[in-house]
Order: C-alpha cells, then sequence, then structure tokens
C-alpha cells in the first residue's frame, strides 16, 4: 500500500471521434440562412461522414448501441423515432412509472410513446424548427437514455428488445483478462478505500472511489447493465445532495456490488457495437486547461511539501475523468497513458513526479520525453467540465470542515 495503483491498458484500441467541426458551422449557417432541407444531412455529416450511407429514401437507419434511430425528413417535417423496448411480459406497474418518470426526467425535448405493448422514442418538429443545437440534443437526448436505460429495464422489471442489438464481442481470452483485472482493480480499490477511511483520509479514499470506477470503463468498456451500474455508482460520487461521507459509504457499496456481480454478466457485457451519437464528449486543449489549472498548481505544491500520495491520487483522478468523459485522440492518448504507465506500482516519491509531467505534457504542451508524443488537439466536453467542478468543490468543502 505504500505504492501507487497499478495500471491496466485497455483490452482494445479507444474509438477517437469522428466528429468533422467545420460542418458543424456549415449546418448553423443553412439554418440562419433559412436553407432547411439541408440543416440535417449536414448535421450528420458533422458527426461523421460514414452516416451518409446509411439513408433509404427520405430516411436515414443509424444503429446506436442496441437501439436503432430513425430519422425522417419530408419537404415540411422532420421525423424521428427510435424503438426501445417491449413490456408485453414486464412487470407493469413499476415498469409504466419508470417510464413517466424518464419521460419527466431526464428527458427534455424527447417524448415516450405507448402503442400497444411496445415503447418508442419520438421527437417531430417543422423543418423550418431544425435548429442545430436543439436537433443534435434531441439526437443525443436518445441514443444516450435508449442505450442506458434498456440494460437495466431488461433486468429489473423483464421488459424485452424489440428487435435484438448487433453487437461483436470481443475475443474470450481478452474477456477472460478483462474479468481477472476488473477483480484486481476492485480488490485493490476497496483495500485503499478502507486503508484511508482508517486514516480519516476523506479526501484520498474518494479520488480512490473515483479512479476505481473509472479504471474499470478505462480498462474493459463494458456496455450493458454493467456499465449503468458504473454510471449511477459514479453520478452518487458526485451528488451534491447527500452529505459527503454519505457518498463515500454509498461508493464502497457499490464496489462491493460490483464486485458479487456474475462472472458471466460481465463477460456477456464486454462487446462493441455501433455508435451514431457517442456518449462521450470531444473538448477541446483550452477545455483541459481550464479545468486542469487548479489541480494542476495544487499538485504542484502538494510534490513541493512531500506529498507524494495526495499528489498521485488527484493527478489520476483527474486522468481517468478525461478518459471517462471524453473520445481521446493519440496525440493526447500516448502522453498520459505513458504517465499512467510508467507510475504503475511504484514508490509514491516516484510515481508522482511522473504522473506530474504527463499533466505538464498537457497544461503546457511540453515534450517530457522522445516516447512522449505531442501535438495536441481536442480534449474535454462539458461533462467532464462539470465534474471536475464538482470534484474541486467537493475538496474545497472538506478543508474548511
Amino acid at each position: 500500500m505504500d505504492k501507487n495503483n497499478k495500471y491496466f491498458p485497455p483490452i482494445h484500441p479507444k474509438k477517437s471521434s469522428t466528429r468533422q467541426d467545420e460542418k458543424w458551422d456549415e449546418a448553423v449557417a443553412l439554418f440562419n440562412s433559412k436553407q432547411y432541407n439541408e440543416v440535417v444531412p449536414t448535421l450528420l455529416d458533422y458527426v461523421g461522414n460514414h452516416l451518409s450511407g446509411k439513408k433509404k429514401g427520405d430516411t436515414y437507419e443509424i444503429p446506436h448501441g442496441s437501439v436503432v434511430v430513425s430519422i425522417t425528413q419530408t419537404t415540411d417535417e422532420l421525423l424521428i423515432k427510435c424503438p426501445f423496448l417491449n413490456i408485453k411480459n414486464a412487470k407493469k406497474v413499476p415498469m409504466m412509472r419508470k417510464l413517466a418518470e424518464l419521460r419527466m426526467y431526464p428527458l427534455n425535448l424527447t417524448n415516450i410513446v405507448l402503442d400497444n405493448h411496445l415503447v418508442y422514442f419520438s421527437f417531430s418538429c417543422p423543418i423550418s424548427l431544425c435548429e442545430p443545437y436543439k436537433i443534435y440534443g434531441v439526437l443525443r437526448e436518445i441514443c444516450y437514455y435508449a442505450d442506458s436505460y434498456d440494460d437495466e429495464f431488461i433486468e429489473k422489471f423483464g421488459a424485452a428488445h424489440i428487435q435484438e442489438p448487433k453487437t461483436s464481442p470481443f475475443p474470450e481470452n481478452s474477456k477472460q483478462e478483462a474479468y481477472d483485472n476488473y477483480l484486481k482493480i476492485l480488490a485493490d480499490g476497496l483495500q485503499r478505500f478502507d486503508r484511508y477511511m482508517e486514516k480519516r483520509h476523506g479526501n484520498n479514499a474518494w479520488y480512490m472511489l473515483n479512479i476505481t470506477l473509472k479504471k474499470i470503463e478505462f480498462h474493459a468498456e463494458p456496455q450493458g447493465y454493467v456499465r449503468t451500474l458504473l454510471e449511477k455508482a459514479i453520478d452518487g460520487l458526485f451528488d451534491g445532495r447527500l452529505p459527503f461521507h454519505d457518498r463515500l459509504l454509498n461508493g464502497k457499496s457499490a464496489l462491493e456490488k460490483l464486485k458479487e456481480l456474475p462472472k458471466e454478466q460481465f463477460m456477456a457485457d464486454l462487446y462493441q457495437t455501433e455508435t451514431f451519437i457517442p456518449y462521450k464528449y470531444s473538448g477541446k486543449k483550452e477545455n483541459i486547461r481550464e479545468n486542469w489549472q487548479e489541480n494542476y498548481e495544487e499538485a504542484q505544491e502538494m510534490i513541493a511539501n512531500s506529498r507524494f500520495e495526495d499528489a498521485s491520487n488527484l493527478i489520476q483522478s483527474c486522468f481517468y475523468n478525461m478518459f471517462f468523459y471524453n473520445l481521446v485522440n493519440e496525440e493526447i492518448n500516448k502522453p498520459i497513458t505513458d504517465a499512467l504507465s510508467q507510475a504503475s506500482d511504484l514508490p509514491w516519491s516516484q510515481a508522482a513526479p511522473i504522473l506530474l509531467k504527463g499533466m505538464q505534457a498537457i497544461m503546457e504542451d511540453t515534450f517530457m520525453d522522445a516516447d512522449y508524443g505531442m501535438d495536441l488537439t481536442k480534449l474535454m466536453g462539458e461533462q467532464m467540465q462539470q465534474s471536475m467542478a464538482a470534484m474541486q468543490k467537493i475538496m474545497a468543502n472538506l478543508k474548511t470542515n
């Protein structure tokens, strides 16, 4: 326990963003010039030029995870529909209650429609109201929540997919490796958490929960119900409505629940799917600098005062936040993963400077060593900005208590 966390590289290469940023400005310009019929096709080109091949007639049929989003544009109207679940044999009362709650929150513009026993996400509007920010928000809302809640509702209420998702499972040896490392990550995280709580190091205990949960996602990138459990546990860490100590205890309970998850269930959720609107953002370099600035300065101060363990936990929490909320290209991925790898399982006094150097590469565009590739472009999105702000607020409140 006197050494840094062990680093586990991803079992499969990370995806990078397919967005074409110039197409966003083009879509906005088309809307402003009232060329409404060109807005949606251009917006889809912004998401990725591969989507143009998904069109049949007036309709795009675009797979996303376990669902398929249908986008139909007529002369006067835009119609978006996404088959969600078949609830014929589900537990009707709790299922309908959850659907009603989902319709009220977190959905914003999207509606949930029940047709006989089939549940759909739907949205429609006149073509003249297809403002790019709104339409992209609707598409992201449908993709994120349809793919997120279906596995939970199937697991809890006995609902069923309307159509079977198209998935590509990882090789069996990769799945076995992921499961073995998953157990190691959980065991190490729980052990370190208990040690910090015994010493009343609440800030490090919180960092360890955050690192452990996001390290699982970074290494194995599970889908389905396992991902839902991870997301709920992470959301709980940042829930400002709960006292800080309760969040710590809830986080530990979440790790223990994950540890008890049957092997078959974990391995069944290790697969790849087609993605339409990614749940991860593509940010910009200036975003990461702005959101890491306070942590960067604090980490430097910690190391100057020989608080190597505190600095290592702070920096790694920032790193795994970045990977959890963003699609990161290789130019950004390499200096951070190199720092994590080189600092793996080292004494705190050696690990902290290496990790700080990795952060410095982002903050100052510096070359660390010959093996650190540097040509930074995109990084963070708004969700990570909120996450970092919440993390800073948590720690600031802890210091004043």
